[in-house]
């Protein structure tokens, strides 16, 4: 991985989104999204423990802390070499825009006495180097934060960064410095790169800029677009393929949406119905079958009373078939008396 250089400045970056501000005898480094960074950083006295902290070295802020030469937890990763004097070097692989910020690393007899450097990173979202003809555009949310690094191959000594043409009020920056600030907007120039910020977006911020580098005998810009809409779901973004109701005010799709709608809750209705109906069904079932069991009585006694059907042998009766009540169904095993209901015409 490329060591990037280091500026020891006193520019005011005040980046969004929890990026904490550059102060005086700060180290700043510009990257780019996607590229990895490392820098190495010397230290008077040695020391048994290697620290390398985003923010102040405490808590979950610790992202090594080893007594090893060498040390990697995920991205981060530490190198301690001794040439002559204390080298800590320290890296990220494969940036993201959520790694712009504040780190710390450092040496020491303990983790509670290092010795600690603090540096900022800044992280573009893009590197504009001219060999693509094809303006670059970039949708943003309010309140968010664009930082844009502009190539040149020639160098520099007065940079600009304008909105639009760069005349008049449309001049943000104008500066012969490597670094330089004017109210939400700011200039850093590391190795042959200018990089521009804008922070807390507006959606007034919305348009064309050109970041620009004039030498003694050249001048070159590269340009950029900016659309910046309101944070949140509802947000409609340029050039995205999602179809906003509101602004096409085509009531097809909604027809269609209630459409659709009513047929789902007439197929839940059949459901019930059809669910309900063969509830209703089995139940009479059920009911008409435990019917059809042996009817039988309880008297006042406890014992039971049974309605016994024999065949009539009596002549002269009338009807074939008589009706006999048991007088005393326990005692069917004895002699029985019954009593024969004739019909008599």
């Amino acid at each position: 991985m490329k060591v990037r250089h280091t500026l020891i400045c006193c520019f005011f970056l005040s980046l969004q989104d929890g990026n904490p501000e550059v102060t005086d005898a700060q180290i700043l480094h510009y990257e780019v999204i996607g590229g990895d960074f490392k820098a190495g950083f010397a230290f008077e006295s040695p020391g048994t423990w290697k620290m390398f902290c985003r923010e102040e070295c405490e808590g979950e802020n610790i992202l090594i802390n080893t007594t090893d030469v060498r040390a990697q937890t995920g991205r981060y990763s530490i190198e301690y070499e001794w040439t002559g004097s204390h080298g800590l070097y320290v890296s990220i692989s494969k940036l993201t825009e959520s790694d712009s910020g504040q780190y710390s690393c450092g040496l020491g007899g303990s983790s509670s006495s290092a010795s600690l450097t603090q540096f900022v990173i800044v992280v573009a979202e893009a590197l504009l180097d001219g060999n693509n003809d094809q303006l670059k555009h970039f949708d943003k949310e309010t309140g968010s934060s664009l930082t844009v690094g502009c190539s040149f191959k020639l160098p520099g000594n007065r940079a600009f960064f304008c909105r639009g043409e760069c005349v008049g009020e449309n001049i943000l920056v104008d500066t012969n410095d490597v670094k330089d600030q004017r109210g939400r907007y700011n200039i850093g120039y590391d190795s042959g790169v200018l990089y521009v910020s804008i922070t807390q977006l507006t959606k007034s911020d919305s348009g064309r800029y050109s970041c620009i580098l004039r030498g003694s005998s050249s001048i070159s810009s590269r340009d950029f677009a900016v659309t910046v809409t309101d944070a949140g779901p509802s947000a409609t973004t340029t050039g995205s393929c999602t179809p906003s109701l509101t602004l096409t005010g085509s009531t097809e799709q909604p027809e269609r949406a209630a459409s659709a709608g009513v047929l789902l809750y007439v197929i839940i209705s059949l459901l019930i119905i059809i669910i309900l109906s063969s509830l209703t069904v089995l139940i009479i079932c059920i009911k008409r079958k435990s019917s059809r069991g042996l009817r039988t009585r309880g008297n006042s006694e406890g014992t039971n009373m049974e309605d016994v059907h024999y065949e009539n042998c009596t002549p002269g009766s009338t009807r074939e078939d008589s009706t006999y009540q048991s007088l005393d169904p326990a005692g069917r095993d004895q002699d029985q008396t019954y009593s024969t209901l004739t019909h008599h015409t």
